[in-house]
């Protein structure tokens, strides 16, 4: 068996996404679809309810009163937040792993993806995108594919962080030359075996590369522009920060000239605080 595909048997052994996630997320994808539907959705999962309602009680969220059910919880906080919430949730569990290859501490991916998940949403407008949801979604889980990496990055991680320094390459590109293949490609893999919808399997696979995913979707580059911003916040940010930056010409082809790159990096600014509050409200729900 080659290295490939002990990784992609790896990542083949990862647990499957949770059901409960994969109907909110088809749901999300009408942009008409109302509350009663996810909270019909949702309200089977013990454990996805309860963490709701108990993060809507956190000191964060919490009204005059405490809310005992989703639709309470809806009431409180809105159909965009519930949903944000929910996804948060499900994808937690998946990423609050250590990753000792990628330099990441228990809970850093799950900072990276949260804060370029909320800048994703954020920055639809200026990249022409009309699914702010499915863009949340795809921010939050485009690093997915280091959950199976993490253990063959840390076995050549001397050999990766030489070829990225040598070769003035990103860690991204020097993990695909030694190692036969990146996070991004088995993110893409997992994202088929968990029946994620196209769009969202290119925007994982293609997030360093936008260029070459298939279609005209401009998720893709959306998750992109925003996974590269985040890495300058130096939030959960490890090993993987290094020698990336900005396509400048692919940023001009995407209509993203000086004033939109500026505004970005406002609105980076901005949902900051709003990704503070979301861990707190995380740290006060555990």
């Amino acid at each position: 068996m080659t290295r490939v595909d002990e990784i992609l048997a790896r990542a083949g052994e990862l647990p499957p996404f949770p059901a409960v996630i994969q109907r909110v997320m088809a749901l999300m994808a009408d942009p008409l679809v109302g509350a009663d539907k996810i909270i019909e959705v949702v309200k089977y999962d013990q454990a996805i309810t309860a963490r709701v309602i108990k993060m809507c009680n956190s000191t964060v969220l919490m009204g005059t009163s405490p809310v005992s059910t989703l639709r309470d919880a809806l009431v409180r906080i809105g159909n965009k937040q519930l949903l944000q919430i929910i996804m948060s949730a499900g994808g937690t569990e998946l990423l609050q792993r250590e990753l000792e290859g990628y330099g990441l501490g228990r809970g850093d991916l799950w900072k990276h993806s949260m804060l370029c998940a909320l800048l994703a949403e954020s920055l639809c407008d200026v990249v022409k995108y009309g699914a702010p949801d499915k863009a949340f979604t795809a921010g939050l889980l485009h690093d997915v594919g280091k959950l199976a990496m993490a253990g063959s990055v840390a076995d050549s991680y001397e050999d990766i962080r030489e070829a990225a320094t040598a070769g003035r390459i990103s860690f991204f590109e020097a993990e695909t030359r030694v190692l036969g293949v990146g996070h991004a490609e088995i993110g893409g893999r997992l994202g088929e075996l968990w029946n994620f919808d196209a769009e969202m399997v290119a925007a994982i696979r293609h997030h360093h590369e936008p260029a070459g995913a298939p279609g005209e979707s401009k998720l893709p580059f959306l998750i992109h522009l925003s996974d590269i911003l985040c890495l300058t916040s130096g939030i959960g940010v490890g090993s993987d920060g290094l020698q990336y930056t900005i396509d400048h010409d692919l940023c001009k082809s995407h209509g993203i000239g000086i004033r939109e790159f500026e505004l970005a990096m406002i609105r980076l600014m901005e949902v900051e605080a709003q990704f503070h509050a979301i861990v707190a409200m995380f740290d006060r729900e555990g």
